[in-house]
């Protein structure tokens, strides 16, 4: 103890120092450390949570990307799809209008022959009577001194006969 003596180290100050020490030491590990710890703890599980989000967020949006190109690709396809059926639908609308306009043509064409045909006889039938008015004419301008008046009724009567007859053949 006398070494102790020599550096002035009293025991009972020394004693009195660790139980100060002791008792500082456990109100800052009680007050002071402790809530810190369990502040830090905290912190790294909010941390370390949302680092995890973070990996989840990542693969979640790699995931969302590739079902977004999926349906992207669906979509195009589809889309070439309905283009291609719509090509077609168009095309046998134009094959069907072109068909329904050949018949529809043929059909004015026969339409227009049958009336060129009954004009054609109308205008036949017209000639006829002309023709036969205009021969009786020359027929009685060309007797009118020859005959007597019966004389030429007959002659008129028989020549128009025979033209109506030729004219009907």
């Amino acid at each position: 103890m006398d070494a102790l003596g020599r550096f002035n180290i009293h025991w009972e100050m020394l004693a009195a120092q660790l139980v100060n020490f002791l008792v500082v030491a456990f109100v800052i590990w009680r007050f002071l450390l402790r809530p810190v710890m369990a502040t830090m703890k905290s912190r790294r599980e909010k941390i370390a949570q949302g680092l995890a989000d973070a990996d989840a967020a990542r693969s979640s949006l790699a995931a969302a990307s590739a079902e977004r190109e999926k349906v992207l690709q669906q979509a195009s396809a589809d889309a070439y799809r309905l283009l291609e059926n719509a090509r077609d639908e168009a095309e046998r609308l134009r094959a069907a209008s072109l068909e329904r306009a050949g018949r529809d043509a043929d059909r004015l064409i026969a339409e227009a022959r049958a009336v060129m045909e009954l004009e054609r006889r109308d205008m036949e039938r017209a000639i006829r009577g002309l023709s036969l008015e205009l021969s009786g004419r020359i027929l009685e301008s060309a007797m009118e001194g020859l005959f007597s008046d019966d004389e030429k009724a007959r002659i008129v009567a028989r020549g128009m006969q025979r033209i109506a007859q030729a004219g009907s053949r």
